[in-house]
């Protein structure tokens, strides 16, 4: 009848405890695919700057061959 209050009992876990290690892994995870992205998107990005360059200057050759022979 006047037994001894038992303690609580918390089931408490801090929200930055699970939170610092996955942070991290996912820093890491995102560091690493961005360089693969960032990669593989300058390589791609200078060979269509080189297409569109040399389809530019044929496009304006054409032109100037077309007006020197109508100028004629």
């Amino acid at each position: 009848m006047f037994g001894q209050k038992q303690n609580k009992k918390f089931n408490y876990q801090s929200r930055f405890s699970k939170d610092e290690n996955s942070a991290a892994k996912l820093k890491q995870s995102l560091n690493t695919s961005w360089t693969e992205t960032r990669r593989t998107a300058s390589k791609s990005k200078k060979g269509n700057t080189l297409f569109l360059l040399i389809g530019v200057l044929a496009v304006l050759l054409i032109v100037m061959v077309y007006l020197n022979t109508k100028i004629k």
